[in-house]
Parts: structure tokens; sequence; C-alpha cells
């Protein structure tokens, strides 16, 4: 039986190549991106980031306000960190010192990274990736800072958020649904209430009938 002996420069050689494939490899996988916007339970409102770098709580009626709601979520490394990013005052999400979240023009990678948490509930929850806090919103729809972005039992539903898809369409899904029907109507392909009723006889087809009843048989 033959071993193989390898010399110091060849294992360094070997060495070199394999950390060049991983690179190759690791490279041709490309980063996670959604733009979602994100529902949070306790304020009942989206987050959302002005141009003034403020963290908001939007209502849905807020027209003023609604474009500030959409947000895009990607991963920037493979430990799942991810960053929050708000298209239409282009801001990062992230802490200050003070631990109040915040919107950023420049990403700092030590406050502006977090990990996404899923509950079995089936909410989300965003943690820093350097601490422990959360981004959260009190009732009152006032972002929670310090102390108060870690979660208690308190308020742990502050800390929840559902993520809606920006690119869901329900009138494109009800098409789908019902195999392409009433393509050509931007309405959902619900039935309305008087669909269901057939034809309604005109008052000239109820005048023939009455005229063919008190019509004389011939003799």
């Amino acid at each position: 039986m033959l071993l193989t002996v390898y010399t110091l420069p060849q294992l360094a050689v070997s060495a070199k190549l394999l950390c060049l494939l991983m690179v190759v490899i690791c490279g041709a996988v490309p980063s996670m991106v959604r733009s979602v916007r994100l529902y949070n339970d306790c304020s009942l409102s989206y987050m959302g980031i002005d141009m003034k770098g403020r963290v908001l709580a939007v209502e849905r009626e807020d027209d003023s306000l609604n474009r500030f709601q959409n947000l895009t979520i990607k991963s920037m490394d493979y430990n799942v960190a991810l960053m929050i990013y708000a298209e239409a005052s282009k801001r990062f999400l992230c802490f200050n010192r003070k631990w109040k979240p915040v919107g950023l023009k420049n990403f700092n990678k030590k406050m502006c990274l977090f990990y996404e948490e899923m509950l079995s509930s089936g909410y989300t929850r965003f943690r820093s990736a350097n601490q422990s806090h959360f981004v959260g919103f009190n009732k009152r729809g006032k972002p929670l800072r310090g102390n108060a972005a870690k979660p208690n039992s308190k308020d742990e539903k502050c800390f929840n958020f559902v993520k809606n898809d920006t690119n869901f369409n329900i009138n494109q899904h009800n098409r789908k649904i019902a195999g392409g029907n009433n393509q050509s109507s931007g309405n959902p392909v619900f039935p309305s209430r008087g669909s269901r009723r057939g034809p309604k006889r005109s008052r000239n087809n109820k005048d023939n009938v009455r005229h063919s009843r008190n019509k004389k048989r011939p003799s």
C-alpha cells in the first residue's frame, strides 16, 4: 500500500485552492431581499421612517405618510444578520446610543444590523445584532427606547410585527384561483348579491302571457 506524502508547500497550495473554491461558491448565492411592510401588534399601525429619520407608527388612513411604510429587508452575511432599509426616505433602521430606533443615511454595522426571530404565534421580532434590544412601539405609537426596548411580560406584544408582502395583489390572486376568468376586470371575482338570480322578465312578456290567457279558444 502506497502512501502519498505532501510537503508543506503543496499543503499550502491545496489550502489556498480550497479557500478560493469556497469563496466562489458563497459568492454565487444571492443575498435574501424582501420588500415588506411591518405591522405592529401594539400600536396597530405600520412602521415607517420619514425624511427626517424619525421612526413612526403610520396608520393606514394617513396617505401623507403611506410611502414611508415600504421597507426592504436584506441579509448581510451568513449569520442571518439583516438590514432594514426605508425606500422612500433612503435611510437605514438603526439604534442610537440611547437605544432608540432611528433612521440613518449611512449604514453602521454595529447599530444597524438585526436578527429576525420567528415566534410560534406567527409574529416576527427584530433584535439588535449586538445587544438584547428589540424594535417596538407602545400603544400610543411611540418607539420604545432604552430599557423599555427589552421585552417583558407586561408589553410582550409591543415587539410583535406582522410582515405584509408589498408585491401581493389580491385581484391578481383571485383571477389566478378562478382559472383566469374575468381577467379584463380589476375587481375580485367574488359573486355579487344578485348574480345568482335568474334574468328578470320584461313587462312585455307579462302582458303577452296575460293576453294569451284571456284569449278565447276557437269554437
